[in-house]
């Protein structure tokens, strides 16, 4: 690839970048000091909708729950508890910088769910200055395809700068995000589970590859964008 080229580098927030679970555990333990029945009610709802396989928007249960200026007191102890950097995960930090580190390349965070609370988790990891769309769905390859213009290249959106690129990667932890990906896109499909378990590198389709950790998807993209 040639270095002039432009690249777009769209990353995922939760379980791509965001170490979820971490936050959501700590969360939970500064709340039940001060309400554990409240903490014990963020925990039933979170697994309805685990069950269900729906999106649980914790910030917006709290302040529905308790109100704006307790959940400013929580936020306050999360950020006093829980530095930034604890909160990416192992190649979060790595993958980002390979994402800037070419004149002519960029990034954005395209994530699903409440404005506020992927508001809340940038600005806890230092990502709130980051270029940001947030959708309606998880198919984000949905989106993504009415990017793609007849000459192959992408109109990026103005949320991405509104600008056109030649190449976008795509980085997800969900398979449906890569649903029906258009050419002219590396998917990087982030998922142990879907590897059962194994360190190796697996290929979904000709442009869609499956990664057990971020580590590898980096590495691989290296050689890909050489």
């Amino acid at each position: 690839m040639k270095p002039s080229q432009k690249v777009f580098h769209i990353l995922d927030l939760d379980r791509t970048l965001l170490d979820t679970s971490k936050l959501s555990h700590a969360l939970k333990e500064i709340i039940a000091k001060d309400d554990k029945s409240l903490a014990q009610n963020i925990h039933d709802e979170a697994l309805k909708h685990a069950h269900a396989r729906t999106s649980f928007f914790i910030f917006e249960y709290i302040a529905k729950r308790v109100g704006e200026e307790k959940l400013k007191v929580y936020l306050s102890q999360l950020h006093n508890e829980l530095p930034a950097k604890t909160v990416f995960l192992p190649g979060a930090v790595e993958r980002i910088t390979f994402a800037k580190s070419k004149p002519g390349w960029g990034m954005g965070i395209m994530t699903y769910g409440s404005r506020r609370d992927q508001m809340i988790k940038l600005k806890l990891m230092g990502l709130h200055h980051e270029r940001l769309l947030i959708t309606n769905t998880p198919n984000k390859s949905e989106i993504i395809r009415q990017w793609k213009q007849e000459d192959g290249r992408f109109k990026l959106p103005l949320e991405f700068g509104g600008h056109t690129v030649n190449t976008l990667t795509l980085t997800d932890d969900k398979h449906v995000a890569f649903e029906n990906l258009p050419a002219g896109i590396h998917g990087q499909w982030v998922s142990r589970a879907a590897l059962g378990g194994v360190n190796e590198l697996k290929y979904v389709s000709s442009n869609i590859r499956v990664y057990s950790n971020l580590e590898r998807a980096t590495a691989h993209l290296r050689q890909l964008l050489s």
